[in-house]
């Protein structure tokens, strides 16, 4: 398997930091996007925790539901609301026929930069994040390559921007009421199977295994772990609206390893 770039990086730095500190650098959640950030420990102790970030790079997201006349604050973000959560809805809502009609593609959120960045620093400060890292660079990376500070800082080296846009909801375990439809959907492709329930779950069982897992154009098969027998999903076709905050990474390139050392006496 071919790694992204930003998989490398972090590898890479975890590997610069152990070289660099005299302490214990882990990056945390393996090749996941979403939990991209090192733990430094020093002998079993937890001291804190460091973001890594490739270049540009996402720095969160919200998911919002659409009412018809407002937008609302969905459960579904991968992040709790707070204070510049509802700043951001407010605006967007004030502005609701600008963005109500967006499709799937993305426009900018003219806002408050200085909204943005405290959203940013407080859904860092949840996660007990007090550090980020960053580079324009993915391998071979020295100290001119690499940005290391605080989290409060980020204002002095990111530019910081705010998206708008809908995205496609996962697919999910087909419901009761569809059942029927699938039947004849499937009737078309073949008729010697059994579908039984389970756990609120739609198993298929078939006397051979599908070359094609998608059935019609609404449903889909994924597969178990027994031999020709899938698990019945519905497609997603329905967007949520969400809003995605984006760090772009300055010229103004400082490594400020000394502060850390200072800090954490390392």
């Amino acid at each position: 398997m071919t790694l992204q770039k930003w998989e490398i990086f972090q590898d890479e730095v975890t590997k610069f930091l152990n070289k660099y500190f005299n302490a214990n650098f882990t990056m945390e959640g393996g090749y996941d996007s979403t939990t991209s950030y090192i733990t430094v420990r020093k002998a079993t102790q937890d001291i804190t925790t460091i973001e890594a970030k490739f270049g540009s790079t996402q720095a969160g997201q919200i998911v919002l539901i659409s009412d018809g006349s407002k937008f609302i604050f969905c459960d579904k973000s991968k992040n709790n609301p707070n204070v510049h959560t509802q700043e951001i809805i407010k605006y967007l809502n004030s502005n609701y026929s600008l963005y109500k009609g967006v499709n799937t593609a993305s426009i900018y959120v003219d806002i408050s930069d200085t909204i943005l960045y405290n959203w940013v620093k407080t859904i860092y400060r949840e996660k007990n994040v007090e550090w980020i890292i960053s580079s324009k660079k993915f391998n071979n990376l020295t100290v001119d390559d690499l940005l290391f500070i605080p989290i409060n800082d980020i204002e002095n080296y990111f530019d910081i921007s705010l998206v708008f846009r809908r995205k496609k909801t996962g697919d999910t375990h087909i419901p009761g009421k569809d059942i029927i439809d699938f039947k004849t959907q499937l009737d078309l492709i073949c008729q010697d199977y059994q579908i039984k329930k389970t756990n609120n779950k739609y198993l298929l069982t078939l006397n051979s295994r599908l070359s094609d897992f998608n059935i019609g154009s609404k449903y889909l098969l994924s597969m178990t772990n027994v031999d020709c027998q899938y698990y019945i999903k519905k497609k997603g076709i329905n967007t949520n609206p969400n809003i995605m905050f984006q760090l772009n990474l300055k010229d103004n390139i400082e490594f400020k390893g000394e502060n850390f050392k200072e800090k954490y006496k390392l």
